[in-house]
């Protein structure tokens, strides 16, 4: 699942469970869903008429009492259904998963294609599988793949080339610090008529959290260079907000504040 766990999600996973608010416990202990919507029938609260729950990586899932009528959907056996999620850390995932009570069903495994994931069976026999492949094309998300954003995007600054520094970025990316909010387009402006500049730039990732098509990145970012004819060195925190287009991540904020005492 790649959508975010709110309006825009488009692919929503259908399942039945004999014991759907027994099920909806697990799935929050074992996984970490956290339940959106559960309506019971009014007659009889032990029958879910439909229930949401969010998958805090992206997207979610729709269920409800197996058996509740004889619609296509009401009537379908529960039990038979299996669903892959993405995941960013597969074996704390994994521990949380065990220590729930998910029978494991394969252990944590490395793929050729590069995905570490496993899969576990829930108390009514779904198959439940996490790992960190996100899809066919789709850009790999984690503290390597945006390190290495960064390695590039670094080169990027060090060149002071506007349009290389801009391809990582969104047409509406923006700065925020200090002075208050600052268009992205009138840093590039300056780089471009070299009031600013810089000859060092150094990136060190500390965590990322995805989010479906976005990612938050926490990085402590280290660099040097003139501003206006002066020279300058800042050490720095800096929050950098993602969007995935095309496969891509692309930066569209970057808040920046400064070290503790490197004033």
């Amino acid at each position: 699942m790649t959508n975010t766990t709110d309006s825009t999600s488009r692919v929503w996973p259908i399942l039945s469970f004999r014991d759907a608010r027994a099920a909806m416990a697990f799935l929050t202990d074992a996984f970490g869903f956290e339940t959106r919507a559960a309506y019971a029938r009014q007659d009889d609260p032990g029958v879910i008429e439909h229930a949401e729950m969010a998958w805090p990586g992206g997207g979610g899932i729709m269920f409800g009492t197996a058996g509740k009528d004889e619609t296509p959907f009401g009537a379908r056996a529960a039990g038979n259904d299996a669903v892959y999620l993405v995941c960013e850390d597969p074996d704390a995932l994994f521990a949380r998963a065990t220590a729930a009570g998910a029978e494991v069903v394969r252990d944590l495994y490395d793929e050729d294609f590069g995905s570490r994931g496993f899969t576990v069976r829930d108390p009514e026999g779904n198959l439940w599988s996490f790992g960190t492949y996100g899809g066919e094309g789709v850009a790999a998300a984690g503290t390597d793949a945006f390190t290495a954003l960064y390695e590039e995007w670094d080169k990027a600054l060090v060149a002071n080339d506007a349009s290389a520094i801009g391809a990582f970025a969104t047409p509406d990316w923006v700065f925020v610090g200090e002075t208050g909010i600052m268009p992205g387009a009138r840093f590039l402006e300056a780089v471009a008529a070299g009031t600013v500049s810089h000859d060092s730039m150094a990136s060190d990732v500390q965590d990322v959290r995805v989010l479906g098509d976005v990612a938050v990145v926490f990085k402590r970012v280290r660099n040097s260079g003139q501003y206006g004819g002066n020279a300058f060195t800042l050490d720095e925190w800096s929050t950098d907000t993602f969007v995935r287009r095309d496969g891509a991540w692309l930066c569209s904020i970057t808040h920046l504040t400064p070290v503790a005492g490197s004033h």
